[in-house]
């Protein structure tokens, strides 16, 4: 299997909805079960459904997507004064700490804990079992606050967070109300990327067709208006992009960078395999191809993006399929996709 990197970039913006009262947040990233599903629903419209689900549930699977997550520019010493960084979530485990890495985390470890993202090689460095020293960790917490920052935060932001007026007419009195939407609008040079895994190169072409299609149709909420458009820029291999992090010598670890779903005959190697690990409530509506409706999808829990495991975990497609689908009129069946993209992490060779 080889992996591939892609970015994406929003004209418009986004709105990847929150669980809550209202539509006023906004996630800067998508999951990779919303984006699969998405991915899905544009093979649908190509016909393709069917095939799809069954590569999806094939072992290993034809393909498995990571979530989405920012990338955008840092300041650097170089000629051109900034460079192209990528976000990736801190591990939840705690790395392992040399005598002066630990007492640096005993005065400061408060701000490396605030931290939601690192940049790729020093998550491979946190996960590699080498002792990090006071002097990595400090700059560790530099580099990674400067990632995925709002505009309004400093000259490198990566997006701004709006809040859009809409207008909702009562059926019966023709009453007005006035309520906001939120959005994420990346700065120029900034967006979304995720990695892909695939079993056969012989997929990419059809992939990439869908994500092309679905760069159309959107991502997200609000797509009527125009947010969740996007230019898709292609998949290229992931060792040109990340040289420095895909040279691992000697795997120690594996990061989660999708949601995860265990597999029948998973459940008991939980304990034994996960690290470290925190879960996380999904619901939502059933959508088919171009389709929204106002059904509920079973509700699940996800293993969250960021846990470490001592073993990658093949996950699987979960069905979701409300109990009165074929009653509502909902001729298929619902998947939620639960498939774990884990990367490998450890001792890097000098490239």
């Amino acid at each position: 299997m080889r992996m591939y990197i892609y970015h994406l970039e929003f004209p418009e913006g986004v709105h990847f909805g929150r669980h809550g009262i209202g539509l006023e947040e906004s996630n800067e990233v998508l999951p990779s079960d919303s984006l699969t599903s998405a991915v899905i629903n544009a093979f649908a419209v190509l016909g393709l459904a069917d095939e799809v689900i069954g590569k999806l549930r094939e072992d290993p699977p034809g393909f498995v997507l990571s979530s989405l997550f920012p990338f955008g520019s840092v300041p650097d010493g170089g000629a051109e004064g900034s460079r192209r960084a990528y976000a990736l979530p801190k591990p939840m485990s705690d790395p392992v700490l040399s005598e002066d890495g630990a007492e640096f985390m005993a005065e400061q470890g408060k701000d490396i804990k605030k931290l939601r993202y690192l940049e790729p090689a020093d998550v491979v460095r946190w996960l590699s079992g080498e002792p990090l020293t006071e002097a990595e960790l400090s700059a560790m917490r530099e580099r990674g606050s400067g990632l995925a920052q709002t505009a309004g935060d400093g000259q490198y932001g990566w997006f701004l967070r709006e809040l859009r007026p809409r207008v909702a007419l009562d059926r019966a009195s023709a009453n007005s109300s006035i309520w906001m939407c939120g959005l994420v609008r990346f700065v120029k040079g900034a967006g979304l990327y995720g990695l892909a895994l695939l079993k056969d190169d012989t997929d990419l072409q059809a992939l990439e067709a869908a994500f092309r299609l679905l760069g159309d149709m959107g991502l997200g909420g609000e797509r009527t208006y125009g947010p969740g458009e996007f230019r898709f820029g292609g998949f290229k291999p992931l060792e040109e992009v990340w040289p420095e992090v895909t040279a691992v010598k000697e795997v120690t670890g594996f990061e989660l960078l999708s949601r995860f779903y265990p597999g029948d005959n998973e459940v008991s190697l939980l304990s034994s395999c996960l690290l470290a690990w925190d879960i996380e409530e999904n619901r939502g509506f059933v959508s088919s191809g171009r389709q929204a409706t106002t059904v509920k999808r079973k509700r699940l829990y996800f293993i969250k993006e960021g846990a470490v495991a001592s073993v990658p975990l093949r996950g699987s497609m979960v069905d979701v399929t409300p109990d009165a689908a074929a009653a509502i009129g909902i001729p298929h069946r619902v998947y939620r996709c639960g498939l774990g993209f884990w990367f490998p992490m450890g001792n890097l060779q000098k490239v």
